[in-house]
């Protein structure tokens, strides 16, 4: 994945996390362990984790791939938090850091993927955010292609539990932001 895909799709959901208000935070997600404000501390939280990964440092925060920080980071300015976020990890992500092996609790693993899962991650979750609180959930065609291209190669049956449903049938004729969604566990 690269940066300008990663910057897309931290752009697609910072559009639905500005219309995200503190009365949408009880509402249940398609994620289902997790509520509104759970799934943007889980957001903020990869966001975190894939800044300190791909700048090979400790993410600021305690949190796991799939799990939510250990600590409430949405505050009372969701979209501030994100924002830095945003800004801590397209830092990270610049340079060579996309073209560089990292050191990573699971091992070493190129840039690329790392990029990748974390912008799969920002742009479905940003979906999840959408469709919780009533908001349009179509992306742009082309990134979620390209997204869905990504998570067909580094999304497998074996890697995909916990956290990640089996994925669903969909026509191949569907929208792109329908197969994505789909591929990963979630009616469109």
């Amino acid at each position: 994945m690269d940066l300008t895909t990663m910057r897309r799709a931290c752009t697609s959901t910072e559009r639905v996390v500005e219309r995200v208000t503190p009365d949408h935070y009880g509402l249940p997600t398609p994620c289902s362990d997790w509520d509104v404000r759970a799934l943007l501390n889980h957001v903020l939280g990869s966001l975190s984790l894939g800044e300190g990964l791909l700048g090979d440092a400790p993410p600021s925060v305690r949190v796991g791939p799939g799990e939510l920080p250990d600590v409430d980071l949405v505050g009372d300015d969701a979209l501030k938090a994100y924002r830095a976020g945003v800004d801590g990890l397209l830092a990270a992500a610049g340079g060579d850091a996309l073209a560089r092996v990292h050191q990573t609790p699971l091992g070493d693993m190129p840039g690329t993927l790392l990029g990748g899962f974390a912008t799969l991650d920002i742009l479905v979750h940003g979906w999840d955010l959408a469709k919780a609180t009533g908001q349009a959930t179509t992306l742009e065609t082309d990134l979620a292609e390209q997204v869905l291209a990504f998570a067909q190669r580094a999304v497998t049956d074996e890697t995909r539990a916990p956290r990640i449903g089996p994925a669903l049938p969909t026509a191949a004729e569907a929208p792109a932001t329908d197969r994505l969604v789909a591929y990963l566990g979630r009616t469109p």
